[in-house]
């Protein structure tokens, strides 16, 4: 397991330590090390601009991604329902599905139904592709929650939704919370479904990147990476913390 680890984290490492290179040419290794290009991406106002987009973007994706993914969980865990088991595999069909393939169906999707490219079209994508994942974080924290709970509740008196707000979202927020986070993380850095949905105005961290990598590679792109590498890798780490991913394998 070591040597997997190492073969899987090796090349992050280097990553990381050619962003300090001081040469514009990226040679490993580097003859001498600098914060030069931490500088310059703080500076650079494309880069920027297009970390904000695509803040503005993930955030209300996957605060919709949570809804949606809460409702579904829920509906799930409580009900049984006509649909149950072709919900359960929609909910997760995206995962299984190469994201080529859903990118190009949901530009003929958009095509068809004259779906205009842009800002919203790249936060339904991302709707799509984070889901799932939202989905498969919280489900376990429904699965373990303590029914005797709600219906303690109501024989005090409460009624349904009292019981939901009072009760059961305090206990399962805590999951709630981890799959936002999961969803958000990946939405920061979704490139293929924005690559395919996007207009020509609109450019996401991880577009900026594709155009710097395309003509001109820099150190700046391993220092943008870095930020890429710390943001996803702090998010899944509290994620996981806050609930019980480890129950959805032994379902």
């Amino acid at each position: 397991m070591i040597v997997v680890f190492l073969f899987l984290w090796l090349p992050i490492g280097v990553l990381v330590f050619m962003s300090f290179a001081k040469g514009g040419v990226l040679a490993f290794p580097p003859k001498e090390l600098t914060l030069q290009w931490y500088t310059t991406f703080l500076n650079n106002q494309a880069a920027i601009s297009a970390i904000m987009t695509t803040l503005k973007i993930s955030v209300v994706a996957s605060l919709i991604s949570v809804v949606l993914a809460t409702l579904i969980a829920y509906a799930v865990d409580r009900f049984v329902f006509p649909g149950k088991n072709v919900l359960q595999l929609l909910a997760t069909l995206p995962i299984v599905v190469p994201l080529i393939v859903t990118g190009i169906a949901m530009v003929l999707f958009f095509g068809a139904i004259n779906f205009q490219q842009g800002y919203w079209s790249i936060v339904v994508a991302h709707i799509v592709r984070t889901i799932p994942f939202a989905t498969l974080v919280i489900l376990p924290t429904f699965l373990t929650f303590d029914r005797q709970l709600e219906e303690a509740s109501k024989d005090l008196g409460a009624n349904e939704l009292q019981t939901f707000r009072q009760v059961t979202l305090p206990s399962v927020l805590p999951g709630i919370i981890a799959g936002g986070l999961l969803a958000f993380t990946l939405s920061f850095n979704e490139f293929v479904y924005t690559y395919f949905v996007k207009d020509s105005s609109t450019t996401t961290l991880p577009i900026y990147i594709w155009n710097q990598i395309r003509y001109n590679v820099t150190p700046q792109v391993n220092v943008i990476s870095v930020v890429f590498l710390l943001l996803a890798v702090s998010l899944v780490l509290i994620a996981v913390s806050l609930t019980r991913v480890e129950l959805l394998t032994r379902r």
